[in-house]
């Protein structure tokens, strides 16, 4: 192994920090209570493969789950789902990116949301991204005028210039670097020897790689706004009381409206009422309170 063989930036590799900062389903105390995640990290994988093939189809039985174990670690088979050399599925992946941009980001964005921790308190979608951009820095197979996008529709950056920037858009950013692992690695084995000197000899399964540190300076890193997500951490709030989200939990205790509803309507100028052919309007009304409890 030689300092310019590590590291290389590769579907593996790439897969290895974004599980690092996984989003988490179930607290520690659930975990201990034998509660298992909502997700695995092959559905991680095949969200991925889903922004470059819409219309994939994850393989049944559990050789999807051993295709991610090898995908991770840059060896063994994984598939032909994974072996990203199917040339039609790369053309029409490389001409979404060019003429349906705005589509695959929102892709992209619903990935984030649905699968990487993007919470305030442990910032780790920030440190996801300084990890992947130490990856990129110091890769030297990847050119200094390789370009990446990191802001909104498509704002590209050279290779240099990455490590200086100070706001990069997560979505943008992923999709760009996933991007380059498909559309220029697709040989995942050159992440083989990374993937060894990020992994603990001693301990089976510990990482002991780049953390991010040495990309110093504060980095927002921005999600745009999602009207509707894949609710997956709901369970965590009882158990976790430090977690911190987006948007206030939803209240399931309330009563059912249907069962018995008073519907107020304050300083109305006009009602009107409809039955049949029969229009009757009241002016002036006020307040007016209409009982469907169907009691007397």
């Amino acid at each position: 192994m030689t300092n310019n063989e590590v590291p290389r930036l590769c579907g593996g590799t790439f897969f290895t920090q974004l599980l690092l900062s996984r989003k988490p389903t179930v607290s520690q105390r659930q975990r201990t209570q034998r509660m298992t995640d909502v997700f695995h990290n092959e559905d991680v994988l095949f969200g991925l493969l889903q922004i470059v093939n819409p219309d994939a189809i994850k393989p049944t039985g559990n050789s999807f789950e051993t295709y991610t174990t090898n995908y991770k670690k840059c060896d063994g088979s994984i598939g032909d789902d994974l072996q990203f050399d199917n040339p039609s599925v790369l053309s029409a992946f490389t001409a979404r990116m060019k003429n349906e941009y705005t589509t695959v980001v929102e892709e992209a964005t619903a990935f984030c949301v649905n699968y990487i921790d993007i919470r305030k308190t442990p910032r780790n979608h920030e440190k996801l991204v300084k990890r992947l951009i130490e990856v990129i820095r110091d890769d030297k197979s990847i050119t200094d005028d390789e370009l990446f996008q990191v802001g909104k529709n498509g704002y590209k950056v050279n290779k240099k210039a990455l490590t200086k920037l100070t706001e990069i858009s997560l979505p943008d950013f992923l999709l760009s670097v996933w991007a380059f692992v498909v559309l220029k690695r697709n040989d995942n084995s050159v992440g083989k020897e990374t993937i060894a000197a990020w992994s603990d000899p001693k301990t089976k399964g510990r990482y002991i790689g780049i953390d991010g540190t040495s990309i110093t300076q504060d980095i927002n890193v921005t999600m745009p706004p999602v009207e509707q997500a894949e609710k997956t951490t709901a369970d965590i709030t009882e158990d976790d009381e430090d977690a911190e989200y987006d948007e206030p939990p939803i209240d399931e205790s309330a009563p059912d409206p249907t069962t018995n509803v008073t519907n107020q309507i304050i300083n109305a100028p006009a009602v009107f009422f409809n039955s049949g052919a029969n229009v009757m309007q009241i002016n002036n009304t006020g307040t007016i309170n209409f009982d469907r409890s169907g009691k007397s």
